[in-house]
């Protein structure tokens, strides 16, 4: 007979308990912030009936087709003063809390609460520890407990500067969609080094809780208030700290430990990281321009990184004074040419020119899932309490006096819904570059990021809600990276800078 006083309680046996690094949240499914309102397709368009799927496409390619209103084809929009890294840092926390495999881009239309949400919602950084060292051993080190794996070896040579890999050169990391692109897949590197940092001086368990809470703190203290309206930040910021019961305004909690992720922010409000990506980014100094996807230096995604190509993170992010670093993209409604003709290992080789738009894929994907209008999601968050005067038609659709560039080549009857019924995604572009004066998100598209992201950090496990056994808080930021963390200081320290 097995004497149980001496099994240590806490720690799981193999399929008998929660496993380490995945015990406080669960995969939840999509869902509506607002499930009363009409989806933009149902609403009337003389002419043009969006519930048709072939109807669809062809408004979704007219607008963000190649050559329509959502091409910055001449590259002719400006930079905003947004770090270019924090473009990059979007992507990768997009991967944290969301992925949709199941809906068809040209299917529909779909039942967001049936979709399966393959990530947890909760900014837990899933995406690097998978689901822990029993159950995503691949990540870990086996010679160290608790140490993630990092560098890679490809036909026999050793890559220190880049995420692991297996001998076949796929990335083993917990989303292999952070593999994509160069920048994404050095931010993923940035992680797992800011862990193996924590874990010199904690056990596997603090070290990872350290680097979720820093992470988390930096994403709403640091990013969101970036991206942000300023006062909408401050006044989510105030009920947040407050935790009043009606905070977050939009309840998208559906279960203990469960959140369902609305569609209105995983497709449309925050994907508008992709409005401002440039086509080319410095890579370090000695490659200081380098095309997003490469084909000459083999950065067209999911391959190892030569110690070359390695990020200088210092040529993308405020991280040593007096450094120059490239900016963002403006924030408006223009993807770069880069997006808007997607290479073969991004989209697949069958893809038709449609597809390879980004633009055209989140228009289409907003029909797909019945995303409702800007205008009427600007009504009801207005409804909720939120206090700001929504952008007229004439700040959304002109620009100094003209109308924005090639929209005048849309048919008339087209412009005329989709002035009144804007697409959700288009309709906060527009509102960015309007309101938001091309350097920030703008009210509408604000508060959907941070009602979301407010709801990960009130409902599940983050530095604002923890309690250790002896029921304190978080002791707080560590003081070797800053009192007040940016995304600059938490790579410093994972560099050891």
């Amino acid at each position: 007979m097995i004497d149980t006083s001496k099994i240590d309680k806490r720690k799981p046996m193999h399929g008998t308990g929660k496993a380490r690094g995945c015990s406080h949240a669960k995969l939840g499914n999509f869902g509506r912030l607002f499930p009363h309102l009409k989806p933009q397709a149902e609403q009337p368009c003389k002419g043009w009936d969006l519930t048709d799927p072939c109807v669809a496409d062809e408004v979704s390619k007219l607008v963000g087709g190649a050559g329509g209103p959502m091409h910055d084809a001449n590259g002719s929009s400006g930079d905003s003063e947004l770090p270019a890294a924090y473009t990059f840092f979007a992507q990768f926390v997009d991967h944290d809390v969301t992925l949709d495999t199941t809906t068809a881009l040209r299917g529909g239309p779909e039942v967001p609460e049936k979709v399966p949400n393959l990530r947890t919602a909760s900014l837990d950084l899933d995406c690097v520890y998978g689901f822990g060292p029993e159950a995503s051993p691949h990540l870990f080190d086996p010679a160290q407990d608790g140490r993630l794996l990092v560098g890679s070896r490809v036909d026999g040579v050793y890559r220190p500067n880049d995420v692991p890999r297996s001998s076949a050169g796929r990335a083993l990391i917990g989303d292999p969609r952070n593999d994509e692109n160069l920048f994404v897949s050095q931010m993923q590197l940035v992680f797992l080094r800011l862990h193996n940092r924590f874990l010199l001086r904690y056990g596997f368990e603090e070290a990872q809780r350290e680097t979720r809470f820093h992470y988390q703190y930096v994403v709403w203290n640091d990013f969101l208030r970036r991206v942000c309206d300023e006062d909408v930040w401050k006044f989510a910021n105030a009920g947040l700290l407050a935790k009043k019961k009606k905070y977050p305004l939009c309840d998208i909690k559906d279960r203990c430990h469960g959140l369902f992720m609305p569609v209105e922010f995983s497709v449309a409000a925050f994907r508008f990281g992709h409005t401002t990506v440039r086509s080319s980014y410095p890579a370090n100094l000695d490659f200081p321009s380098i095309e997003l996807f490469d084909e000459r230096f083999g950065t067209e995604g999911f391959a190892p990184v030569p110690d070359e190509l390695a990020v200088d993170w210092r040529t993308l992010l405020d991280l040593e004074p007096g450094f120059t670093f490239r900016r963002a993209k403006a924030f408006d409604q223009l993807l770069p040419d880069e997006l808007i003709r997607m290479p073969d290992p991004v989209v697949g080789k069958r893809a038709d020119a449609a597809e390879r738009s980004l633009a055209f894929r989140n228009l289409r994907r907003g029909i797909v899932l019945g995303l409702p209008s800007g205008q009427d999601v600007a009504q009801a968050l207005l409804k909720k309490g939120y206090g700001f005067k929504p952008a007229t038609t004439a700040q959304l659709f002109k620009e100094k006096g003209k109308p924005i560039p090639r929209w005048d080549c849309l048919p008339a009857s087209l412009r005329a819904c989709l002035e009144k019924h804007t697409p959700l995604f288009l309709y906060l572009m527009l509102e960015a570059r309007s309101l938001g004066k091309k350097e920030r998100l703008g009210p509408v598209g604000s508060a959907i990021l941070l009602e979301v992201f407010g709801a990960m950090l009130a409902h599940c496990e983050s530095y604002l809600t923890y309690t250790d056994d002896h029921g304190k808080g978080w002791s707080g930021p560590s003081p070797d990276i800053s009192p007040d963390p940016t995304l600059a200081s938490l790579i410093r320290y994972a560099e050891g800078r």
